[in-house]
């Protein structure tokens, strides 16, 4: 990718791509038990080298984004599972992609405060809950605790917003939120 057709941000920018306007959000790593990220840092952006593994990846600037097409919906992607309550509050999604809980144990109320903030999306996405370190495929390669870990977040989701509908993506696989 050309360095021309990147942009630096760091939270607050809204930009207006014509069809679709995007929001960037500050937001936060999700925390451990021990109330610490575990890959502290900040990746450099002209790294030596690709990272291999997930902990060549360190924490640095975290951040979300709301993408909200113009007519039609808005869909909240968050990365991380912790968040700056008062970030998002005001966004309203349709959608919202939100991580799962394992490392957010730390993070008070997490599932009802974040929801919320985020005025009680229509939808909600699961994210960040496969092993994210290996070659795409349906179904997706997950473990025990991963499992778990969907299967709380989605109780947590339909224990606050029962309404919401909860979809579970499968990998390249297109799907429309009107």
């Amino acid at each position: 990718m050309k360095d021309s057709l990147l942009s630096p941000v760091k939270g607050g920018e809204v930009l207006d791509f014509g069809d679709y306007v995007v929001e960037v959000v500050a937001s936060l790593h999700s925390r451990n038990a021990n109330y610490s990220v575990v890959f502290p840092g900040v990746r450099l952006t002209r790294p030596e080298h690709r990272p291999e593994n997930i902990s060549e990846l360190p924490e640095g600037d975290t951040l979300a984004f709301q993408v909200t097409v113009k007519g039609g919906p808005s869909v909240f992607l968050m990365g991380d599972s912790d968040f700056v309550e008062r970030n998002l509050t005001g966004l309203a999604p349709d959608v919202a992609m939100i991580p799962t809980t394992t490392s957010s144990s730390s993070t008070y109320d997490h599932v009802p405060r974040l929801l919320r903030a985020l005025d009680m999306p229509r939808v909600v996405v699961p994210v960040h809950w496969d092993n994210f370190e290996v070659e795409l495929r349906n179904p997706s390669r997950t473990d025990e605790k991963s499992r778990k870990s969907l299967a709380e977040l989605v109780a947590a989701v339909r224990g606050v917003s029962p309404k919401a509908k909860v979809v579970i993506p499968d990998y390249l696989t297109p799907h429309t939120f009107g």
